[in-house]
C-alpha cells in the first residue's frame, strides 16, 4: 500500500494526464472537422501545424503519466500480480479510473475516427439504406468528411446488433448528439463490465481489485474504449456477462434460477457475436461452462441473434460484407508481420512480384496456427470442464490468438481478451505481460487516429519477426546433461 503522500501523488498524477489527454483530443485528436495533421504521414512533423504538435505533446506526456500512474497504482495494491483483497479496494479503484478519466468525457475521440464510422452506418440505416451493401459516401450520411477516405466505399462488417444500437444514436441531434449517444452506450458497456467481472474473478480465484486494475483502469481502455468509442468494450462487457452468468448457472442457485442463468448467458453472447463476429470464439467456452444446461444457452442465444436479424431487415448480410476488413497491410498483425518481411526480402533480391504472395502466405499460416489453438483451447476446456477457471482463461487466450492471429490487427481488438484474462489468468508473470501489452496496443495509434505502423512499416515488420524468432528459440525445451 502506498504511503499516504504517495498515493495523493499518484492520484494526481493520473488526473493531470487525463486533462493532458483531453488537450491532446482538441488539439491533435480525431476531430469531427477533419484530421488536424493531414500532412503527418506523407510529410513528417515539418508538414504540421505547431497546434498539431503541441497537442502531440500533450498525448506523450498525458500516456505517460497515465501508465506511470496506473502502474504505481498496480505495484502499491499488488494488483499486478492479481493480489489485493483489501476491503473497499475495489470501489476505490473505481473512483480513481473515474476521476483519472473525467476530462475524456467532454473531449473529441482520440486514436481512432471510427466512431465517425459507426455513427454514419447508424444514419444509413435509419434512412432506410442497408449498411451491408454500402459505403457512408455511397449511402449520402451528412457526416462521411469526418469518415476516413479510406472507408467511404466500405460497408460495415459488424453485427445487425451494432447497427441498430448506433442508429438508435444517431437519433439524438446531428453528429455531436451521436457522439454523445455511443458514449453513453460506452458508459454503459464499461458499467456492465463492473457489474460482472467480480463474480467472475471469485469464481476463478483472481481478487476483484486486480481484474478491475487490468481490464478497466489501463491507457488502452481510457482511449480506445472511453475516448474513442470502439464497439469492443460492447463486446468485452457482453462476453464478460456471457461467462459471469454461464458460471452462475453451474453453481447453487436454485435449479429453476440456473436455467434462467443459462438462458441468460446465451443471450449474452448472441449479443456479443451481434456486435462483432470475432465473439463467436467466445460461444463454445460458454457452452462448455454451462454444462448439461448448454442447450438452453444454445436455443436462447439462436432465438435471440435470428430476431434481432429478422426485425432489423439486415438479415445475414454482414458476412459478406467482412471481405473488406483484411485488405489493409500492417506490422501489427504478426502473421502479417512475416510475410511483409520475407516480401521485403524478396523485393531485395529483385522478386517483388512475390511481394503479395509472400503477405497471403504468412495470413494463411497464421490462420491455421488460429485453428490449432483453438482446437488446443477447446480440448484443454474440456478435459477442465470441471475447473471454472481454466476454462475461462481457455476462452480468453484463445480470444487473444483470434485477435493477433487474424490478418489484421487493431489496438482496440486487445479490449475483450484483455477484459476476460483479467477476471481469470493467476499467472503473475502473465498477467505482467497482459500489462505491458495493453500500454503497447495504447501506443500503437497517435491521437489523430494515424496508426503507427503505417508510418514504421518495414522497421515494425523487421522487428516483430526478429522478436518472434526470438521468443520462438527462447521457448525451446533445453536439453538436460
Amino acid at each position: 500500500m502506498l504511503p499516504h503522500a504517495a498515493a495523493r501523488v499518484t492520484v494526481a498524477l493520473g488526473c493531470v494526464s487525463g486533462v493532458l489527454l483531453a488537450a491532446s483530443a482538441y488539439l491533435a485528436g480525431a476531430l469531427p472537422g477533419g484530421d488536424p495533421g493531414p500532412g503527418l504521414r506523407l510529410g513528417g512533423f515539418g508538414a504540421v501545424s505547431a497546434s498539431f504538435l503541441l497537442g502531440l505533446a500533450c498525448w506523450l506526456l498525458g500516456m505517460a503519466g497515465w501508465t506511470v500512474a496506473w502502474w504505481r497504482l498496480g505495484r502499491a495494491e499488488d494488483l499486478i500480480t492479481g493480489g489485493s483483497v483489501r476491503t473497499g479496494a475495489a470501489w476505490r479503484l473505481l473512483a480513481i479510473g473515474a476521476a483519472w478519466a473525467a476530462p475524456l468525457l467532454v473531449a473529441p475521440p482520440l486514436g481512432s475516427r471510427d466512431a465517425y464510422a459507426y455513427a454514419c452506418q447508424g444514419w444509413l440505416w435509419r434512412a432506410g439504406l442497408d449498411p451491408y451493401t454500402l459505403g457512408v459516401a455511397d449511402g449520402g450520411c451528412p457526416w462521411t468528411t469526418a469518415v476516413p477516405e479510406i472507408w467511404w466505399h466500405t460497408p460495415t462488417p459488424y453485427g445487425p446488433v451494432a447497427v441498430l444500437l448506433t442508429a438508435a444514436v444517431t437519433g439524438l441531434g446531428g453528429l455531436l448528439g451521436a457522439l454523445a449517444g455511443l458514449r453513453l452506450l460506452t458508459l454503459a458497456a464499461l458499467a456492465l463490465l463492473a457489474l460482472t467481472l467480480p463474480p467472475l474473478a471469485r469464481a476463478c480465484g483472481v481478487a476483484v481489485p486486480a481484474a478491475y486494475w487490468l481490464a478497466l483502469l489501463t491507457p488502452l481502455t481510457a482511449v480506445h474504449a472511453l475516448s474513442a468509442l470502439h464497439n469492443d468494450a460492447l463486446v468485452a462487457a457482453l462476453a464478460v456477462a456471457a461467462l459471469t452468468l454461464a458460471v452462475i448457472a453451474r453453481g447453487r442457485v436454485g435449479e429453476a434460477g440456473a436455467w434462467w442463468a443459462a438462458a441468460g448467458a446465451g443471450v449474452a453472447v448472441a449479443g456479443a457475436v451481434g456486435v462483432k463476429v470475432t465473439a463467436l470464439v467466445a460461444v463454445p467456452f460458454v457452452l462448455v461452462l454451462l454444462g448439461r444446461r448448454w442447450w438452453a444457452g444454445a436455443v436462447a442465444g439462436v432465438a435471440v441473434f435470428a430476431g434481432v436479424s429478422a426485425a432489423s431487415g439486415l438479415g445475414l448480410g454482414w458476412v459478406a460484407a467482412l471481405r473488406g476488413t483484411g485488405e489493409l497491410v500492417q506490422w501489427s498483425s504478426p502473421p502479417t508481420a512475416v510475410g511483409m518481411t520475407v516480401g521485403y526480402v524478396f523485393r531485395l533480391a529483385g522478386q517483388g512480384g512475390w511481394v503479395d504472395g509472400a503477405v497471403a502466405a504468412g495470413r494463411a499460416l497464421g490462420l491455421l496456427a488460429l485453428a490449432g489453438f483453438g482446437v488446443w483451447g477447446l480440448a484443454h476446456a474440456w478435459r477442465h470442464r470441471d475447473q471454472t477457471g481454466a476454462v475461462v482463461r481457455a476462452c480468453g487466450w484463445v480470444m487473444i490468438a483470434t485477435a493477433l492471429l487474424g490478418p489484421v490487427f487493431y489496438p482496440w481488438y486487445a479490449l475483450a481478451p484483455l477484459a476476460v484474462l483479467a477476471a481469470a489468468e493467476t499467472d503473475p508473470r502473465r498477467r505482467r505481460w497482459l500489462a505491458v501489452g495493453a500500454v503497447a496496443c495504447a501506443l500503437l495509434t497517435l491521437p489523430n487516429g494515424l496508426g503507427v505502423p503505417v508510418l514504421t512499416k518495414a522497421v515494425g515488420a523487421f522487428a516483430v519477426t526478429i522478436a518472434l524468432i526470438v521468443a520462438a528459440v527462447r521457448s525451446r525445451p533445453r536439453a538436460t546433461a
